[in-house]
């Protein structure tokens, strides 16, 4: 099992979330987001350097869900 880090991706994280947002308060939320999974997820984790590409496929995955949500309550409105 790893200790999670996540200090040394935190700007890593932070970064991608706005890029793909282009809002700090989304990123924000994505930020937070992706930082509950690992906790929840820690038996998936087998080393650091898994852990790093592991953050970044659920940040871009958790933006993507954003998008996803977003389009669903404009489509409905």
């Amino acid at each position: 099992m790893v200790v999670i880090r996540g200090a040394l991706y935190a700007d890593m994280v932070y970064k991608i979330a706005f890029v793909r947002m282009k809002n700090k308060s989304d990123a924000e939320d994505i930020f937070q987001e992706v930082f509950l999974k690992p906790v929840r997820n820690k038996e998936k984790i087998k080393n650091e350097v898994h852990l790093k590409a592991w953050l970044i496929r659920v940040t871009i995955n958790c933006c993507k869900n954003q998008f996803n949500l977003a389009w669903r309550k404009s489509v409905l409105i």
